[in-house]
């Protein structure tokens, strides 16, 4: 699946959220509906023959008006024999059932929902104006109309806890979405987030921490069959915007290589260690701290490695072959 991003920074959000600055993350302040067009028309073109969706992202998509849906929906028109549909974000207190009639009506085919946390001491602490009861139903009745259902969620919020952390995570697998973002909190700035950090009345994640929670998310939502979509904020914001926080250019990587460092020890064995090609990158890079995590976990000077290209990314397994490194 390809999606076409068209940011509509703050439309129709009721209020800004106290972690939110748009405008700072997408680097857009207003959309400019033929510049868009034209891109659409390109994406279509690089694209031919691939499932593809063209998706409104940024804002709170069923908050505007039908007027202003449906010129979002013209936009798209001269391309709907190209794509497979398209793809909206919004709130949970923002979805009924005339919504969506009106969504299925145009062509409306994924539905994220910004949910950010199952958690009620959480939403209210972040003022998010809902409550996790109706964040649950949302959820289902979305999937009850077939839309595609994703979830985004905000590991690190005010009032986070590792008893918050279960009630999202089991809220989660109970509502069954068909994908899953992870975008651990990151204080930016212009934002209330950064008036009540800098009171020190809030302290986010540690990039540990995130890593760590995030890892933790990831697995059990993978056991459920959850697909996971996206970690971390996108690579090229601004870092003069981040006040605070657990924000990293490669963060997603740096959880890729937790869950299979977790792996690993888990099935430890003193044998070769036959690895993938896919991973070479996350036992050498970032300074090698995976590796030396092993070793230090392991008690071992040195871990002798296989590199297999026929492995799966992801994938290891323990062998009496001769490594072909001693890292």
């Amino acid at each position: 699946m390809k999606i076409f991003p068209v940011f509509i920074p703050h439309f129709g959000c009721p209020f800004r959220c106290i972690y939110c600055n748009q405008k700072f993350i997408t680097k857009i302040e207003e959309p400019f509906f033929d510049d868009i067009k034209n891109r659409i028309e390109n994406f279509c073109k690089n694209n031919s023959g691939i499932e593809k969706e063209i998706a409104f992202f940024g804002g709170t998509f069923t908050r505007l008006s039908k007027d202003e849906q449906r010129k979002c929906f013209e936009l798209i028109k001269p391309f709907e024999t190209e794509i497979s549909g398209i793809r909206i974000s919004t709130r949970p207190d923002s979805i009924n059932n005339e919504i969506l009639t009106f969504c299925k009506e145009n062509n409306i085919k994924t539905i994220e929902l910004g949910i950010q946390s199952f958690d009620d001491d959480v939403l209210t602490a972040s003022h998010r104006g809902y409550d996790a009861k109706t964040a649950l139903k949302s959820c289902e009745l979305i999937k009850s109309y077939k839309f595609n259902l994703g979830v985004q969620l905000m590991p690190g919020l005010p009032k986070f806890s590792a008893n918050s952390l279960k009630n999202t995570i089991n809220s989660t697998i109970d509502a069954a979405p068909h994908f899953v973002r992870i975008y651990p909190t990151i204080v930016l700035s212009g934002t209330e987030l950064e008036n009540i950090f800098k009171s020190g009345k809030y302290l986010p994640l540690t990039m540990e921490e995130a890593i760590r929670t995030t890892s933790q998310m990831i697995q059990r939502f993978e056991e459920k069959n959850i697909k996971i979509i996206k970690v971390g904020l996108h690579s090229d914001i601004e870092e003069k915007y981040i006040v605070a926080g657990p924000y990293h250019h490669a963060f997603g990587e740096l959880v890729r290589a937790e869950i299979l460092k977790n792996k690993i020890l888990k099935d430890f064995e003193d044998k070769t260690l036959m690895i993938s090609s896919s991973d070479v990158s996350l036992f050498k890079g970032f300074n090698s701290k995976m590796l030396n995590d092993l070793k230090q976990r392991t008690k071992l000077k040195n871990i002798p490695i296989k590199i297999s290209s026929k492995l799966e990314k992801n994938r290891f397994l323990f062998t009496d072959k001769q490594p072909d490194y001693i890292w």
